[in-house]
């Protein structure tokens, strides 16, 4: 190959070492890749700054408690249930809870909240983080509107409310971390 048909294709080792070349442009460059040093010398240059970029934008770890957040969500009840089957005690107007389970040597509360349509969780601040798996129905906070097998996750010390969203009541497992402060 000729230095003229190098530096046409020269221009393109960096985003090829980086995985940015569409198909039909990799597939020219990989095949003209073959009969150029220049080309293959300016791709094995790209290569450190390649790693540099691809540790510089790596992902932060997510953080110890998740997995503990995650395997607490794990124990949520299969849905159907039979509710009626449950102990409730009555918690605001409209929201009644069952305790499944609570570990006060961690901290952590675990229940069902059976609630009616537009009934409202007055607004508080989160000791720890909390975790809510929407079983049946919807459930509506400042942040948005949460249905059936989503989960709302709120951080230590953020402030909210939360609402039954629609017509139909609404089942929710709730795991929640250290204390709650009515607002």
């Amino acid at each position: 190959m000729t230095n003229v048909t190098s530096d046409a294709f020269l221009p393109l080792a960096e985003p090829y070492a980086l995985g940015a070349l569409e198909d039909d442009d990799r597939a020219s460059f990989e095949s003209h890749l073959a009969g150029c040093s220049a080309c293959r010398g300016a791709v094995e240059n790209a290569a450190p700054a390649v790693l540099a970029v691809a540790s510089a934008l790596a992902p932060e770890p997510p953080r110890a408690e998740l997995r503990t957040q995650l395997l607490d969500l794990a124990e949520a009840p299969r849905w159907p249930l039979d509710l009626w089957a449950l102990t409730w005690e009555p918690f605001a107007p409209g929201i009644r809870i069952h305790v499944l389970k609570d570990e006060p040597e961690r901290g952590v509360h675990k229940c069902l909240v059976w609630a009616e349509p537009g009934a409202q969780m007055a607004r508080h601040r989160h000791g720890g983080d909390e975790c809510i798996l929407v079983l049946t129905g919807a459930l509506r906070d400042e942040r948005g509107v949460y249905r059936a097998g989503e989960l709302c996750r709120s951080r230590q010390g953020s402030v909210h409310h939360e609402e039954v969203a629609g017509t139909e009541d609404c089942v929710c497992y709730v795991v929640y971390y250290g204390p709650l402060e009515f607002l």
